[in-house]
């Protein structure tokens, strides 16, 4: 699809689902006060009325922020989809408690807000079952438009997938001329011949050069013709076309935090960052005491490490080692045999306790709570040349924890491993994804046997 067309159906799915949420609060409003008797009689209609703009300002962030309008619906199961929503509309569903809570004119049955949680998901599914069907009968309605696919054995595949999605009109695909073969010598008696209407060019670099003289003609012939990049080869994320001046730029590797989804991010970072250190407050308080009385020094310690878009910033921890422990060895990479921790940043280390000062790196905006962990500017000098992909873990701030972590691969383990868990992170970003992981660090990430 063009632009245009991607924009429509991102605003008619945002529709239907927007109307989903609308409803099941109103079903919810009327099966409770129609199934359940009250004392103090039935509350006006019109005091959760006054709730639907905040419910639809808060659906429509998180969804945006949970990544629904960048994925393709066209082939999603049920039950896909049952995933992608249901802890979608918990969340949102939380910040409509939230909100109601200081919202003082009135106090919403709480019962509303149990049967509104549970009927979203029941909605949703449904209004997106209608959508597309609606989009189906649409597109069995319109006249069918001839496509070539002009391409080679290799990219073949990419050249009639991007016929499903091309427009909402169907497309039918009348001829493939597989270049890497034989392309023909008159490719405006073929176009013509077949009364082709779109044209869809899918070419390594190497072989665009064969429609170079007669792209000109062949545009003169053919209304639509597009041609689908080589990038396979250069990125492993998603990949972003902008206008500058009228010409196509395409970015490699765009990364899948940007607008809302940034915002949304760093604003849960806020909230646990603090949520953590006043939940931790009494643990560290302890923490500082102890520390000086294993080994005299200052409680924290200050490291250099590589954040987002390999940028340095200081990572904050409690001490764990004698204050001179790096000055004959210098930068160690921490293995089980290492004995330069004291009896107390053993301990530490081993329950991840001395992370908690990181809390205020994720106040302070150098980290998130959840991310890649960084490393020492030293090591990823190393590692950069060593392993495929390890600079594209920068394309996202660091993390407290992170699906590496969770998965086990940390400390002296499988480099590749952790990088194939940071890659993942990175392509499949979302709140619920963010969530999942802090859920699992409360039970796998604290004690580890890696972690020394």
């Amino acid at each position: 699809m063009n632009q245009k067309q991607k924009q429509l159906v991102r605003i008619v799915r945002l529709t239907f689902d927007m109307a989903a949420v609308v409803m099941a609060w109103i079903a919810a409003y009327q099966l409770r006060f129609a199934l359940i008797e009250t004392p103090k009689g039935v509350p006006p209609f019109g005091l959760y009325l006054k709730l639907v703009p905040f419910i639809v300002v808060i659906w429509a962030a998180i969804f945006f922020a949970s990544g629904f309008y960048r994925r393709s619906q066209a082939r999603r199961s049920a039950v896909l989809e049952a995933l992608d929503i249901i802890p979608s509309c918990g969340l949102a569903t939380l910040a409509l408690v939230a909100f109601t809570y200081f919202y003082e004119e009135y106090r919403y049955s709480r019962i509303v807000m149990i049967m509104f949680a549970a009927l979203q998901p029941v909605f949703l599914i449904t209004a997106r079952s209608a959508m597309r069907k609606l989009f189906r009968w649409y597109r069995r309605k319109s006249p069918a438009r001839n496509v070539l696919l002009v391409t080679t054995k290799g990219l073949e595949r990419q050249a009639i997938a991007a016929t499903d999605e091309m427009d909402l009109v169907r497309s039918r695909v009348v001829g493939t001329v597989f270049v890497d073969e034989a392309a023909p010598a008159d490719w405006l008696e073929l176009v013509a011949r077949m009364e082709v209407h779109a044209m869809i060019v899918a070419l390594p670099y190497r072989l665009l050069g064969v429609l170079e003289d007669q792209l000109a003609g062949i545009a003169d012939q053919v209304p639509d013709i597009r041609i689908i990049p080589d990038m396979s080869r250069f990125t492993r994320f998603a990949s972003g076309i902008a206008l500058v001046d009228g010409r196509p730029v395409i970015s490699i590797n765009e990364s899948p935090l940007a607008g809302m989804g940034r915002l949304i991010k760093r604003s849960v970072d806020i909230l646990g960052a603090l949520v953590g250190l006043v939940l931790f407050a009494p643990v560290m308080a302890v923490i500082a005491i102890l520390v000086p009385l294993s080994s005299p020094g200052p409680v924290l310690y200050r490291q250099e490490r590589m954040g987002l878009d390999g940028n340095s910033f200081w990572i904050l921890k409690f001490r764990s080692m004698p204050v001179d422990a790096e000055r004959k060895t210098g930068a160690v990479w921490a293995k089980p045999t290492d004995n330069r921790a004291t009896w107390l940043g053993r301990l530490l280390r081993g329950s991840s306790l001395d992370e908690l000062p990181q809390f205020w790196n994720v106040l302070r905006g150098d980290m998130s709570l959840v991310g890649p962990r960084p490393e020492r500017p030293v090591f990823v000098d190393q590692f950069r040349r060593e392993i495929p992909g390890y600079m594209l873990r920068h394309k996202v701030k660091a993390g407290i924890t992170g699906w590496a972590q969770v998965n086990g691969w940390r400390g002296d383990t499988s480099l590749e491993k952790r990088i194939e868990c940071d890659l993942f992170y990175i392509q499949n970003w979302s709140v619920w994804l963010d969530l999942r992981i802090i859920f699992l660090t409360v039970f796998r990430g604290f004690l580890s046997k890696n972690a020394y």
